[in-house]
């Protein structure tokens, strides 16, 4: 009874985010523009509701694919939960995504104008494909009768997910005159985000007595990306870049730290803590690397500019999370239409 009402109450949250986001979503897209960007300030919170959605289903489908190749049992019995999870969380992000991009004939041009010498058209490639590697198999594990190439299609998933994460990270580190993100730690950091959160929230998938599995992995993760955030913090405070912005906080690491400590214990806890916390991570990172003003441009904006997100910003990053939500939703019902379970 508990856990249909948990249900219900996220059902009509979700439903309530999905109409007021997608309001906002369709002003952007049909009246005019309403984010919090300029000319020397573009990528804002609706951009990083597409990084935290897309790289925490990564997160789960590495999870899930690596789980399988190694034979986990306890992974390979909550595949379709994972499934459904990483493949819900990736529509969710392409939701934010199209939103974002503030017209529909941008994402129609996108797709009919391809540049393989961009960082962010293969990113958004790799994600397409993974989002069709993870449909394939969801229909397969429908169906019944698992295919011959099904080890092939893990296989390639995994690669892909991986791929596309680090890809992710290179939009930001090969930037031309962003000191901020200049670096393979970008494509590193955004690595690491994709396994912490997608093990942050792996154990509410799971069901209690098959968590054991995932404490190891994902207090290691945790740990891990607490260390790196703390070495950032360290070498920022040193730092004699005049552009540099300094964007990792000390309630970082510690928020992860605290997250790593109830792991075990309170998973729930863990993931309310840790998942905000990367989503802020995220958010700091994009948007330091733009803070310095380059060029002419200074002239109207000044040397530095500082940012906030409005009310239409958040609204995005709601419609997302509820577009993933919903969706998860719905292929947990057509599971149970068709006979199958969640696991």
């Amino acid at each position: 009874m508990k856990t249909a009402n948990c249900n219900i109450m996220f059902l009509a949250l979700s439903v309530a985010g999905l109409l007021f986001g997608g309001y906002f979503a369709s002003m952007e897209w049909f009246v005019g523009p309403s984010y919090v960007a300029n000319d020397g300030l573009f990528w804002t919170l609706p951009l990083v509701a597409y990084i935290f959605l897309a790289l925490t289903s990564t997160g789960i489908s590495i999870l899930m694919t690596a789980g399988e190749l190694l034979d986990n049992k306890a992974v390979k019995a909550h595949k379709l939960s994972l499934l459904t999870a990483a493949l819900s969380l990736l529509i969710g992000a392409f939701a934010a995504l199209a939103t974002e991009m503030g017209s529909p004939f941008h994402v129609i041009w996108l797709l009919f104008s391809p540049n393989l010498s961009s960082p962010i058209w293969w990113m958004g490639t790799l994600y397409a494909v993974e989002l069709l590697l993870l449909g394939f198999k969801y229909y397969l594990l429908l169906r019944g009768r698992p295919s011959n190439s099904e080890q092939w299609l893990t296989s390639a998933a995994l690669c892909v997910a991986v791929a596309a994460a680090l890809v992710l990270g290179s939009v930001f580190g090969t930037a031309v005159g962003r000191t901020g993100y200049q670096g393979a730690d970008a494509s590193v950091l955004t690595l690491l985000c994709a396994l912490a959160s997608g093990l942050s929230l792996a154990p509410l998938l799971f069901k209690e007595q098959a968590r054991e599995v995932l404490l190891l992995p994902g207090r290691r993760l945790l740990a891990g990306l607490a260390v790196f955030l703390l070495t950032l913090y360290l070498y920022s405070a040193r730092s004699t870049v005049l552009a540099d912005i300094a964007w990792v906080q000390l309630w970082m690491p510690l928020l992860l730290l605290a997250s790593m400590l109830v792991y075990k214990a309170k998973p729930a806890v863990s993931a309310l803590i840790a998942l905000p916390t990367l989503l802020l991570v995220e958010l700091f990172f994009v948007i330091q690397g733009q803070l310095q003003v380059l060029g002419p441009k200074q002239t109207w904006l000044g040397a530095v500019q500082s940012y906030l997100p409005n009310t239409a910003e958040i609204a995005i990053l709601i419609f997302g999370c509820s577009v993933a939500y919903l969706c998860f939703f719905l292929f947990n019902q057509l599971q149970v239409r068709l006979g199958g379970s969640s696991d």
